[in-house]
């Protein structure tokens, strides 16, 4: 089972990289343009760190736990997490 948790720490410590791009990008957007979205988008940026960041260190602590029922969830939770992050880069990027 601990495959399992390696993949899902490895899928977050990705998901970081890419939080932390769209926070990069968003944060470029404001320095241009300083408006009432710009710094909305901003907050939530540094938002999407932050959940990464929580998500990576909750797979840290429960990976000592055996139990499927906490393994396979927490990989769909940081698979769809990856997923949608990349959409909002893709998006950000455009």
């Amino acid at each position: 089972m601990m495959h399992i948790w390696a993949i899902n720490i490895a899928i977050a410590a990705v998901s970081i990289l890419i939080a932390g791009l769209v926070a990069f990008e968003l944060f470029q957007v404001r320095k241009i343009s300083k408006t009432k979205l710009t710094v909305a988008l901003t907050i939530l940026g540094g938002i999407l760190v932050v959940e990464e960041i929580v998500l990576l260190s909750s797979f840290i602590m429960w990976s000592s736990y055996d139990n499927p029922m906490y393994a396979y969830p927490s990989m769909v939770i940081a698979s769809l997490s990856l997923l949608g992050l990349i959409v909002i880069y893709y998006v950000v990027r455009l």
